[in-house]
């Protein structure tokens, strides 16, 4: 991988399209047999290496943007096909609530549950089949560490800039081995670089893997998710959230995340 220039850079988690194109007939087939295979979903070239240094990484891409990120496919990549052929599809999974819960964390899981009821009754944003992009950065971590033995989150800044006739968007990727990914890979610095020279922060991109239960994570912010976007909506202009399981992708502007409860 090429060294990233000092301080020229990308950042953190990613949201995306309000809306996606749909996609033309499967031209490949997973493992199971169903999943949208598409030759054309691949990021050109590796990415530029801000930070690695045991098992966390910082990385850089920028691209010219193309139609096919946005469409609901997958990479041919067999980790990620193989993560998807071992889990049980479902579009609104059933949140893990720990029995037992009072008080503070009781209230907590009150407000996640309000949350999640509001997201899959479409009452704030979309949930959709995990588009392109999405599914090429779940991929990259679960090449990292395999996500069906160590859940783990990343965290992607998307940028863009130009006009219809040359788009170019700027991913910034960071994760650990951990559950949560160290504040050293955010990449706020990188995005701070790229704002300055006109790019506009189109969305943060993260995952939610699975559950404490085994069961498919959930694609929807989680309370302190929600605080995240906004803070990052205040400082730096972020337009849009999103977040993925490696089915589906929850997707919506700041603005529609008023009715969300935070923490």
């Amino acid at each position: 991988m090429r060294r990233f220039p000092n301080r020229l850079a990308v950042v953190v988690l990613v949201s995306i399209f309000g809306s996606c194109s749909s996609l033309r007939p499967i031209e490949g087939q997973n493992a199971r047999g169903s999943d949208p295979v598409d030759p054309a979903c691949v990021l050109p070239g590796a990415p530029a290496v801000v930070l690695e240094d045991g098992g966390v990484v910082l990385w850089v891409w920028r691209v010219p943007w193309k139609d096919a990120y946005a469409r609901p496919a997958l990479p041919n990549d067999a980790g990620l096909l193989a993560y998807r052929a071992a889990i049980r599809e479902e579009r609104y999974p059933a949140l893990a609530v720990p029995t037992g819960a009072s008080g503070p964390n009781a209230d907590v899981w009150r407000d996640e549950s309000f949350n999640n009821d509001l997201a899959y009754r479409g009452v704030v944003g979309a949930i959709g089949p995990i588009t392109c992009l999405d599914a090429l950065l779940f991929a990259q971590q679960n090449a990292r560490v395999p996500q069906l033995e160590r859940p783990t989150e990343f965290l992607a800044s998307v940028l863009r800039k130009g006009s219809d006739e040359r788009e170019e968007i700027v991913v910034v990727f960071g994760a650990g081995t951990e559950l949560f990914p160290p504040k050293t890979v955010y990449g706020f610095d990188i995005v701070d670089d790229y704002l300055a020279q006109g790019w506009s922060y189109w969305y943060v991109l993260h995952n939610h893997t699975r559950q404490s239960n085994g069961a498919l994570g959930i694609p929807v912010p989680s309370t302190s998710d929600v605080q995240f976007g906004r803070g990052l909506a205040a400082k730096r202009g972020l337009k849009r959230v999103r977040v993925t399981n490696g089915f589906y992708s929850f997707d919506a502007g700041i603005d529609e995340m008023r009715a969300l409860r935070a923490r």
